[in-house]
């Protein structure tokens, strides 16, 4: 089994906020051993110590440091507490796609968002598995507020809560300043690519526009999202054609020069190879008449 450097996921929609608290364990006392505890459970250390495994991996938890255990796996003690060990811990859920990986690779999604009308896009938050915490006590400070906003009135309760731990999730978020070079270069080109989709784009442009070398630039977008650049341009050209499909009446023929493609026949031939059937089959099987 690989190591897990990271949880990944693909927002929208946000994760939510289901419980938390502040524990203090005394010398002596144990973590809890559980199986399929459903939902995501974060603890983060204030003073002291936790041994804690799951499945077939072992963190020594120390203070200022956030471990973050998954739904479904096996948690267990390591050994009782040596000491005093206070910690927070918040218990969460997603109803979106995510992952756990080696790296912070971007997510997928399967279905993109249409982009007929203004729209927040798909992007993948990334948590490291188990991180030291910048800012410990203004985290700590978040963590207080999160739990006593509980206590109010149920609907003013279910929005604050919300909208605090959207803030505590973000504290928590892979710092993007840590990124190396190349993928903050994968992510430039991705931008442009998207900006830029409805242009005829050639390596030759990217060239240009980067002042990179076109294998630089392959080798970037490869180790961030798997393709090359046009491989990429390819992908979201007709993820765009199926959205406008889906969402217009308009011809193949208009899609076809909405989204870049020279010739309906080229799009339609790509559509098909990566989604198993024409546009217009793919369209009819959306549609209801009218009657």
């Amino acid at each position: 089994m690989s190591k897990t450097d990271f949880l990944s996921f693909l927002v929208p929609p946000l994760p939510y906020f289901i419980e938390g608290n502040f524990t203090t364990y005394q010398k002596g006392d144990w973590h809890p051993n559980r199986y399929n505890l459903g939902y995501f459970d974060v603890i983060i250390i204030k003073e002291g110590l936790l041994h804690i495994g799951e499945e077939d991996e072992v963190w020594k938890v120390t203070e200022n440091y956030a471990l973050i255990l998954e739904p479904d796996k096996h948690h267990f003690p390591i050994e009782a507490c040596t000491e005093q060990t206070s910690f927070y811990w918040f218990h969460f859920q997603t109803n979106s796609m995510w992952c756990a990986q080696s790296s912070s690779n971007p997510i997928i999604p399967s279905t993109p968002i249409p982009e007929l009308h203004f729209h927040s896009e798909h992007t993948t938050i990334h948590l490291p598995k188990i991180q030291k915490v910048v800012n410990p006590h203004e985290l700590f400070s978040k963590l207080d507020y999160l739990l006593a906003s509980t206590l109010k009135p149920r609907k003013l309760a279910l929005w604050e809560a919300q909208q605090t731990f959207v803030n505590v999730f973000q504290s928590l978020e892979y710092d993007q300043n840590n990124k190396d070079s190349s993928s903050k270069l994968a992510e430039q080109i991705e931008i442009y690519l998207k900006q830029n989709y409805k242009n005829t784009i050639t390596n030759k442009d990217l060239e240009a526009h980067f002042h990179v070398h076109q294998n630089y630039l392959a080798r970037c977008m490869k180790v961030a999202f798997q393709r090359t650049p046009l491989e990429y341009l390819m992908d979201y050209r007709l993820d765009q054609g199926r959205s406008l499909l889906l969402q217009t009446d308009w011809s193949v023929q208009q899609i076809t020069e909405e989204t870049g493609f020279s010739q309906a026949s080229y799009f339609s031939k790509c559509f098909k190879e990566k989604f198993g059937m024409s546009p217009k089959n793919y369209r009819q099987q959306y549609w209801k008449p009218v009657h």
